[in-house]
């Protein structure tokens, strides 16, 4: 309805039309994270990460020897592939914690940090592939495709302070994971990599939107807490002006 069709109405019409009209509640976005906020989980991801990283080692030198029986020369390929990306990403772990690089820089740390995780994630989600060919026994194959998207999710969900950094290993193990079942010939494999990755990704979801909580209430947006404050002054001060004209009245 225009303005110029509200013009000729009277009150109790426009009372009407407005008691007549749906309740539409504005729409109201999620206010975003405090710098605070933002380098509390910064901090988290820094902690946290150590494990995740130690995991990705110990379980790819697992998966390594297991290959490494049948397809040596693969494995070992692979294995020099995964300690130089496991190398970067924890040097730059290292240099952060000691506070030797980007200590007064977190959110270029976070960046970096982020993409040296996805190179990582895409090395280890390159396991099916590159210890295995095509022709290689199915037992083999499906064992290795559940060790590279079991690594993948596990050591992402010990990054889940950062959404995309648990990204950069999980989306590689999920999609690799499934490539691997299609190439192998048995779409078996693929349905169940792609359910168990579906599974995983909300279960990162859900650790992530939990720790943004916390961190929200542990460290609120001080710009709301202005306004409140700012607020509440008006209106105490508002209160003292009446009771004082009251008095004087």
């Amino acid at each position: 309805m225009t303005s110029a069709s509200l013009e000729n109405k009277t009150v109790h019409e426009l009372q009407e039309l407005a008691r007549r009209a749906p309740l539409q509640p504005a729409k109201r976005r999620p206010a975003p994270l405090s710098r605070a906020a933002r380098l509390h989980l910064i901090d988290l991801l820094s902690r946290w990460s150590a494990p995740g990283l130690a995991l990705v080692a110990g379980l790819s030198v697992y998966l390594a020897i297991v290959a490494g029986r049948t397809y040596s020369g693969r494995a070992f390929a692979w294995g020099l592939m995964m300690l130089g990306a496991l190398w970067v990403a924890r040097r730059l772990r290292t240099q952060f914690r000691s506070g030797a690089n980007f200590a007064d820089r977190p959110l270029r740390w976070r960046a970096a940090y982020t993409a040296s995780l996805t190179v990582l994630g895409v090395t280890l989600a390159c396991a099916p592939i590159l210890l295995a060919p095509a022709i290689a026994a199915p037992p083999l194959t499906m064992q290795i495709i559940a060790l590279t998207l079991t690594i993948g999710f596990a050591a992402a969900l010990f990054h889940a302070a950062h959404l995309f950094s648990a990204w950069a290993l999980a989306i590689p193990a999920a999609a690799f994971a499934v490539l691997s079942g299609l190439r192998a010939g048995d779409p078996a494999i693929a349905a169940g990599a792609a359910s168990a990755a579906l599974i995983g990704f909300a279960g990162l979801h859900i650790a992530n939107r939990y720790l943004e909580k916390g961190a929200s209430r542990r460290y609120p947006r001080t710009t709301l807490l202005r306004r409140e404050i700012e607020r509440s002054t008006e209106q105490g001060n508002d209160q003292l002006a009446d009771g004082s004209q009251a008095l004087q009245a």
